[in-house]
């Protein structure tokens, strides 16, 4: 399920840049735009939605249950949106909504009333893991933007956008998975 939302989601981004786009101000340009934003949101939400189904080891029927958490959804819009504002001050800033988001949205996905309570509680009883997962995210999200930019450089248009997309998809999937597997750790204590 998640490798299918990862690769629809990077076929919707690399179709934003056929016939090479150039950024300016028409309505045509500002619908691609508007399709890579809700391709990347749907994606985040049905991931995190998803990832914590995997951890409960409940796929079946795990999309539909993905469409009842639109608290999940609003959570990944806020994200998204924090995150594109922050990197428009400094790049590596989003780096910061990751994390929280990491170990916020389990909760939510859990129906949580208080997810940055949950989340304050995961990292109050697992710090050392919480720790290392930070760790792997910051690693993880300097590793893509170099992979980003390889493929920029040596692979380019279309094909460059999906496997980049491929790359970010896989890396978010993983990164939810284990955030959702140590939010379960954490809540069974």
């Amino acid at each position: 399920m998640l490798a299918a939302v990862v690769l629809v989601s990077a076929l919707i981004q690399a179709v934003t840049v056929l016939g090479d786009p150039v950024p300016e101000s028409s309505v045509g340009f500002g619908r691609l735009v508007a399709a890579s934003a809700a391709a990347l949101v749907v994606a985040l939400w049905i991931t995190a939605s998803t990832a914590l189904d995997v951890v409960d080891g409940n796929i079946r029927g795990a999309l539909a249950r993905a469409w009842r958490r639109p608290r999940v959804l609003v959570w990944c819009v806020v994200s998204t949106l924090v995150a594109v504002a922050l990197a428009i001050l400094f790049p590596l800033l989003p780096i910061v909504v990751i994390l929280v988001a990491l170990l916020v949205l389990p909760a939510v996905a859990d129906g949580q009333r208080h997810p940055f309570c949950a989340a304050t509680a995961t990292v109050r009883q697992s710090p050392g893991r919480c720790a290392v997962a930070a760790v792997v995210t910051i690693v993880a999200f300097v590793l893509a933007w170099v992979v980003a930019l390889v493929l920029g450089f040596f692979v380019t248009g279309v094909v460059a956008a999906f496997l980049t997309w491929v790359w970010f998809g896989a890396n978010a999937a993983v990164l939810l998975v284990y955030s959702s597997r140590l939010y379960r750790r954490v809540g069974s204590r």
